[in-house]
């Protein structure tokens, strides 16, 4: 295993902020967070992962809200987490890296940047996450992963974008959960989910409000 890093100011901005959130952070996971904001930073040089630059800010906007969607994760032990458009890795695997539990699987179209998201998992050793080149059109109509999600994530797609697709990739109690900086639209058609909550909860450093929108199949009884 690679050495514990401490990244400065950016694991500064992490403790705190995941303080503020709720969240405890040990040292493995400051490690792997820090590896993680280096790759990122380096990557980002030669191919577009993200606009945000500002250590502060993509700590806060990428990193903090990414691991502040556990607080709509049914559980961890032994789930299937499917993260939908997840361009660098957000926020699937700050989830992985908080709950290396977790059985993740990584929806990417863009080929750059499942090639960046390979190269981290292989960094940071990490089991049970795997990356695919492909879009959620394509990923609902592949027999084998009907049923076996226990939670769907994005926070990167519109809704209506993803919805048509997402309820046969679903676990009969399984959640999706939508990462948004507002409330959901209440006059949607879910396509056969119901909206069950929804969590507000407020950025470290004052960074604005997001709220998770969870989202359950309709019982067919």
């Amino acid at each position: 295993m690679f050495h514990v890093e401490r990244g400065g100011r950016f694991s500064e901005f992490l403790v705190l902020g995941a303080a503020e959130l709720g969240l405890s952070l040990n040292d493995r996971i400051i490690s792997e967070l820090t590896v993680y904001f280096r790759e990122l930073t380096i990557w980002n040089k030669k191919i577009n992962l993200t606009a945000i630059k500002q250590e502060k800010e993509v700590a806060v906007k990428h990193f903090l809200d990414s691991m502040a969607c556990s607080k709509a994760l049914l559980s961890t032990q032994s789930a299937s987490l499917l993260d939908i458009g997840t361009g660098a890795g957000f926020p699937g695997l700050p989830l992985k890296i908080l709950h290396p539990e977790l059985d993740l699987t990584l929806l990417e179209p863009s080929h750059k940047k499942t090639a960046f998201l390979r190269h981290l998992i292989g960094t940071l050793q990490l089991s049970k996450a795997v990356v695919l080149s492909t879009r959620i059109e394509d990923f609902s109509n592949d027999l084998d992963q009907a049923g076996r999600f226990a939670h769907i994530i994005t926070r990167a797609l519109d809704i209506k974008q993803i919805l048509p697709f997402v309820r046969s990739l679903l676990r009969d109690q399984g959640r999706l959960i939508l990462c948004r900086a507002k409330p959901l639209e209440k006059q949607l058609d879910l396509d056969g989910l119901k909206l069950t909550g929804e969590i507000t909860y407020a950025l470290p450093y004052g960074y604005g409000n997001r709220v998770l929108a969870v989202l359950e199949p309709v019982s067919a009884g």
